[in-house]
C-alpha cells in the first residue's frame, strides 16, 4: 500500500517536469532565440505562381510565369495603342481648329460663274451679239444661235427675255399754249390714258406703238363770258427700236434708240367759233437710257426730237388761220423709274414735258378777237406736262 502511494507521487512529479520543459521550449521560439532560416533553393514556378480563382473563391488553375509575362505584355501593348489613338484624336482636333480659324480669317473668293442663270456677271469676256448680227438673224437661220446665247448667259429674270411688253398708264396732263394770236392762246388741264406696246423680234431689235387719249378735256374760250370749249386730245407714236446693253448682267445699263412717226391732234366741236382743230405729224428720233441701281429698280431718262413736222389748222365755226405754214419743231424730255417685281411684272412712273414750236408766215386770216388787229408772222409755243403712273406686263 505504501509502495503504491509512492508510485503515484513519483508519476505526478514526472508529469509536472514534462509540462515545464515543454513551456520552456515554446518560450524559446516565441522570444526569438530560435529562428528558421530561409532556404536559397528556388521553388518550382508552379509552386510560386498565383492561383486563379472563380467568383466563389474556388481555385480554377495556376498561371505559369510565361503566361503572366504574355498577359503583362498584351496589357502594355493595349495601353500603348489606346494612348496613341488618344494622341492622334487630339492632334486631329487641333488641326481642325486651326483650319477653321484660318478659314474665318482668310478672305473668301467666290467662284466665277460660267452662266448668269445662277448669278449675274459683267465679264468682259462675254460679248452679247450685236445689232447687226441680230438683224441678220431675222433673215437667216442664225436666230437659234442668238437665243442659245441668251439662254446660257442672261439671267432668267432679265428684261431682255421679254418678247412682248404692254404698258397701261393713267396720266395727269396740263397743256399750255402761248401765242401772239388770241385764237392760239389757251390752257387746259385734263386726265388721259397712255397705252404702249413693245414687240421685240430679237432682244435688241423691236417695234413699238403708243396711243394717248384724254378724258373730259376742255380749253379756254375767247368769248368775254370765259366759257370753256370741249376738246379731245389724241397722240399716236409708232417706232422702230434698237437697244444696246453694256454687259450681260440684268443690272447692266442700256441705251435705246428709236425712229419715231408721230401724229397728234386736238379736236373741238365743228360749230365752235373760238378754237381751231389742230394736227401735227412727222418723223423724229428718240433716245432712252435705263440705269438700274439694283436688280429691282432702274432709273430711266430720255427724250425725243422732231426736227421737221407738218402742222395744220382745220376750220370750225369760223375760218381761223394763223398764216401760211412755215416751220414746226418738237422737243421732249422724260424721266422716270421702274420697280421690277419680275421681268413679267413691273410698276413704272414717268414725268415728261414736250414743247412744240409752230412758225407761220404772213398775216392771219381774221383779226385777233382780243385786240381787233391782224398780226403777222404768228408763232405758237405749245407745251405739254404729263405725270403718269402705271403697270407693265411682260412676256
Amino acid at each position: 500500500m505504501k509502495s503504491s502511494f509512492s508510485f503515484l507521487i513519483f508519476a505526478a512529479l514526472l508529469s509536472l517536469a514534462s509540462e515545464s520543459s515543454a513551456q520552456v521550449g515554446l518560450e524559446g521560439f516565441s522570444s526569438g532565440r530560435y529562428e528558421v532560416r530561409k532556404s536559397n533553393q528556388r521553388r518550382p514556378a508552379s509552386e510560386t505562381a498565383p492561383v486563379v480563382t472563380d467568383s466563389d473563391g474556388m481555385a480554377v488553375r495556376t498561371l505559369k510565369a510565361s503566361e503572366l509575362e504574355a498577359e503583362e505584355k498584351a496589357r502594355k501593348e493595349a495601353e500603348a495603342k489606346k494612348a496613341a489613338e488618344k494622341a492622334a484624336a487630339e492632334q486631329k482636333k487641333i488641326e481642325e481648329q486651326k483650319a477653321a480659324e484660318a478659314t474665318a480669317v482668310a478672305p473668301v473668293t467666290p467662284a466665277k460663274p460660267t452662266v448668269e442663270k445662277a448669278v449675274d456677271t459683267d465679264s468682259s469676256e462675254v460679248q452679247e451679239p450685236g445689232i447687226g448680227e441680230q438683224a441678220e438673224s431675222l433673215f437667216s437661220n442664225k436666230a437659234g444661235k442668238i437665243y442659245e446665247f441668251y439662254r446660257e448667259q442672261i439671267h432668267p429674270d432679265d428684261i431682255r427675255n421679254n418678247r412682248l411688253e404692254l404698258d397701261v398708264m393713267p396720266v395727269v396732263a396740263y397743256n399750255d399754249s402761248q401765242s401772239n394770236y388770241g385764237f392760239r392762246e389757251y390752257q387746259s388741264f385734263f386726265n388721259a390714258l397712255n397705252i404702249r406696246a413693245n414687240v421685240w423680234f430679237t432682244p435688241l431689235i423691236g417695234v413699238s406703238g403708243r396711243i394717248l387719249f384724254s378724258f373730259a378735256a376742255d380749253v379756254d374760250s375767247v368769248a368775254a363770258d370765259q366759257s370753256r370749249v370741249p376738246a379731245k386730245y389724241e397722240m399716236v407714236d409708232l417706232g422702230v427700236n434698237f437697244r444696246k446693253f453694256f454687259g450681260v448682267s440684268r443690272k447692266a445699263n442700256s441705251l435705246e434708240f428709236s425712229v419715231l412717226l408721230s401724229d397728234s391732234k386736238m379736236t373741238v366741236p365743228t360749230d365752235n367759233t373760238s378754237r381751231a382743230r389742230l394736227k401735227t405729224q412727222g418723223l423724229g428720233l428718240g433716245l432712252k437710257g435705263r440705269i438700274p441701281t439694283s436688280a429691282d429698280y432702274a432709273w430711266t431718262v430720255g427724250g425725243s426730237f422732231f426736227p421737221r413736222l407738218q402742222h395744220s389748222e382745220s376750220e370750225t365755226g369760223v375760218a381761223i388761220e394763223s398764216g401760211a405754214f412755215e416751220e414746226s419743231v418738237r422737243v421732249g424730255l422724260d424721266v422716270g423709274g421702274e420697280w421690277k417685281f419680275t421681268r413679267e411684272s413691273q410698276m413704272i412712273w414717268n414725268l415728261g414735258v414736250s414743247v412744240e414750236r409752230n412758225i407761220f408766215d404772213g398775216a392771219t386770216g381774221i383779226p385777233d378777237p382780243s385786240t381787233g388787229l391782224t398780226p403777222n408772222n404768228v408763232s405758237v409755243t405749245n407745251a405739254f406736262y404729263m405725270l403718269s403712273l402705271g403697270y407693265r406686263w411682260g412676256h
